[in-house]
Formats: C-alpha cells, sequence, structure tokens
C-alpha cells in the first residue's frame, strides 16, 4: 500500500471530524442568535419601564433599584441559574446588594444570558463534540493501521480522562475552556460599552441593533475558528494516541495541495518525524488556526509508490500526482512553471499603453496572479489598456519587469467608468 492508502484514509478521519464541528455550529449559531434576541428584549424592557419619551439618560440609568426591582432581579437570576447547572453565575458574588443601580441590573441581566449561552451551549456541548471527534480519530487510525498490517489485534479502550486533559491542554496558549471565557468577556464589554454610549447619548434603544448584530457575528466566527482549530488538534491527537498504542515509530507530514496551504505547513509537507519526539505547533500538526494538514505513519522498509491528491488552482478540480512528491516541488513543477510559461508566450514582449515593452515577469509577480487568481489575459488586457478592468500591474520601467499585479477592485472600475470592453 502507498501513501495515496493513508492519505485518502487520514483525510477521511480529518473530513470526519470537520462535518461533526460545521454540524455543531449550525446549532450554536442558533444559540448566539437566541442570545441576541433575549438582550435586545432586556433593554426594550428596559427603556419601557425607565425612559421618558423614548429616552433615558445615564444619570436616569445611575439611579437605585428599590426593593420590589430587586426582588424581579433575584428571580431573573434565580431562573437562569436553573438552567446552568453546576455552572457558577458570578452574578452570585455581587449578592444584589441593596445598593445596585438600574444600569447594573441590566448589565447583570445581560451577562447572566452571555454565562448561560456560553457554559451550556458553547462550552459543555463544545467539550462533548470534541470527545467525540477525539475517539473517532482514534478508533479510526488504529484500524487503517492494521488493515495496512494485514492484521487486526484488539483496540486499547479510549481513557476518558486523557480526552479531559487535552480539552483542558494549553497547546495554542490557552485552553478551550479559557478561551472561551475571554470571549464571553470581550462580548460582555462590547454590549456594556455601547449601551452606556447610547443612554450618554439618549439615543433610541433600536440604533443598537445593527452595532448587536455584528458584535455576535464577530463572535460566532470567533467561536467557529476556535471549534476548528481545537477539533483539529483534537483529531491529530487521537491519531498520534493511535500511532503510539500500535507501534507506529514515525509519521509524515501531509499537507494539502492547494493556493490555500500556509507557508508553514508548504514547508512541513513530506517531512518525517519520531513519534516519541512530536510537539504540536513545531513538528505535528496543528500548526496555526484553520490548519488543515494532517499526519500518515511512516515505514523505512516501505519505497514509496501510488499517488497523492493536488488541486488545480484555476479549474479547482482534483488530479493525482506521484506519492513522494512534495508541496515545494508540487508548486514549482505544477504551478509556478505552468504559470510562468503561459506570462511568457502571452505577456513578455507586449507593448504597454504607455510605450514600454515588457521583457519579464518577477516570480513574485507570478505567486501574485496564482494566489489571487488573475487570468494571464486579464494581465495582457492591463497592459495595452490605461486601466485594465480584470486587472491591476505595476510595470518596473528601467527593467521593463511586471512588478506586482493585483485584481481590479470594484471601486477602481467604478471611479474611471471601466468595462469589460476597457471603454
Amino acid at each position: 500500500m502507498s501513501k495515496s492508502y493513508w492519505e485518502k484514509r487520514q483525510k477521511r478521519t480529518y473530513l470526519a471530524g470537520e462535518k461533526k464541528v460545521n454540524e455543531y455550529f449550525k446549532e450554536l449559531q442558533k444559540a448566539f442568535e437566541q442570545a441576541k434576541k433575549e438582550i435586545q428584549s432586556v433593554i426594550n424592557d428596559f427603556y419601557m419601564r425607565y425612559a421618558k419619551e423614548n429616552k433615558i439618560s445615564f444619570a436616569e440609568a445611575k439611579k437605585l433599584l428599590d426593593k420590589a426591582e430587586i426582588g424581579e432581579l433575584k428571580d431573573f437570576i434565580a431562573k437562569v441559574q436553573e438552567h446552568m447547572g453546576e455552572y457558577n453565575l458570578e452574578l452570585n458574588n455581587m449578592s444584589i446588594k441593596a445598593r445596585i443601580t438600574r444600569y447594573q441590573a441590566l448589565e447583570k441581566q445581560i451577562d447572566a444570558i452571555l454565562q448561560q449561552m456560553y457554559a451550556i451551549e458553547y462550552e459543555l456541548k463544545g467539550e462533548e463534540l470534541l470527545k467525540e471527534v477525539y475517539s473517532d480519530s482514534y478508533y479510526r487510525t488504529w484500524f487503517n493501521i492494521d488493515q495496512y498490517h494485514g492484521f487486526h489485534q484488539e483496540f486499547a479502550q479510549v481513557n476518558p480522562r486523557t480526552i479531559d486533559e487535552l480539552i483542558r491542554y494549553p497547546f495554542n496558549g490557552a485552553d478551550f475552556s479559557s478561551r472561551i471565557w475571554k470571549q464571553k468577556d470581550h462580548m460582555l464589554q462590547a454590549l456594556t460599552e455601547d449601551i452606556t454610549t447610547m443612554l450618554v447619548q439618549g439615543k433610541n434603544p433600536q440604533t443598537l441593533a445593527e452595532d448587536f448584530a455584528k458584535r455576535f457575528k464577530t463572535k460566532e466566527f470567533e467561536a467557529y475558528r476556535l471549534l476548528h482549530t481545537e477539533s483539529s488538534f483534537i483529531i491529530e491527537q487521537g491519531s498520534l494516541a493511535a500511532y503510539k498504542e500500535d507501534g507506529v515509530e514515525k509519521y509524515q507530514i501531509l499537507a494539502t495541495l492547494d493556493m490555500k496551504t500556509s507557508d508553514i505547513c508548504r514547508e512541513q509537507d513530506g517531512k518525517v518525524y519520531d513519534v516519541d519526539k512530536a510537539t504540536v505547533g513545531v513538528n505535528y500538526p496543528p500548526f496555526h488556526p484553520f490548519c488543515r494538514t494532517t499526519t500518515v505513519p511512516y515505514f523505512e522498509d516501505v519505497k514509496e509508490k501510488g499517488t497523492r491528491v493536488a488541486r488545480d488552482p484555476k479549474s479547482g478540480k482534483s488530479y493525482e500526482v506521484p506519492a513522494d512528491m512534495n508541496y515545494k516541488q508540487w508548486y514549482d513543477l505544477y504551478i509556478t512553471k505552468e504559470t510562468e510559461k503561459e506570462f511568457n508566450e502571452k505577456v513578455v514582449g507586449t507593448v504597454t499603453s504607455n510605450g514600454f515593452k515588457i521583457a519579464t515577469v518577477s516570480r513574485h509577480a507570478i505567486e501574485q496572479a496564482i494566489r489571487r487568481k488573475v487570468p494571464v489575459d486579464d494581465v495582457k488586457d492591463a497592459l495595452i489598456k490605461p486601466i485594465g478592468f480584470g486587472a491591476t500591474v505595476n510595470v518596473n520601467t528601467d527593467t521593463g519587469a511586471i512588478a506586482t499585479l493585483w485584481k481590479t477592485g470594484t471601486s477602481t472600475r467604478r471611479k474611471y467608468g471601466v468595462n469589460k470592453n476597457g471603454d
């Protein structure tokens, strides 16, 4: 069996974990939306109670609650705590003091809603997801190794304590839980700052709707990034545990052969390391947020054969390359040289609209064309017209070399009234 055997199976393991994350995130998005609606409802209630002519001053908000209002706040907090389970609410620490202000009460209500959402929907269910992902990766990898060797042995069961330790391992500076609650604290701070500004300026709460939507979208993306990064870590740790349990001594880094792959993963692709020296972020994935790089077992006595999968940057279609080809070799042979050849055929020798002859195209410009998906025909079009519809090109007039290039932005086209004909 070849690297293609491992590539297909380890990629399946990664994609299975990714699918679980995406399915869970859809539900988390609903929780974010529900929390947003609840917070907006609390703010609206606050205004209906205290505002005069649909406005409330910051000074009015700073007035103390009466006994009845304190009782209502206690009831609100108690209702939230019913759903919190073992999670402690910071609201308890203030003991609902007799001298709490209307503004503080509003802040604590918002905090309670966020606490509930982050504790139950995010942390608790997120940890359950990561445990599933780890077990799936561990057993899949073990099974694949046994398939490779042609025999099966009894699987060592996943140790629940191991998974708990991994979830709490700060592989990227902080553990999963800490990052979640840091996100929550940032959210609370941002929302309360928005509310303070609204009160000081005497604005209607409806003015917050757009700002709140942006805040929640930002936090949703942060959650998505965290879940993907943590799941990548857990997936690879599941594979690593299977390597150790099944006697695999070495592993090989396997990056994705496409233009989205990061520089660090490009450099790591194809390198071989000892299993007992695996260090996350150094010689073992994930190497960065949204990392797609994985690993495959490496056996020194097996001569590499078969193929691995690459993706064409223009068409997006997959094709196969030799299994022993690393990222740099693939990029130089299939990407850079092909694009360079096309530039030489279509662009070199072109006389620009202001009379300069193109002598060469820099390596940097070629890579920009690839990364930014700028067609060579659009580059040539930009050279012979004052303003290119699809591309903008910077030419070194001393050397006749194309130095940099990028897609012409919509605003630029609109500014100069450029259409597809260059008119």
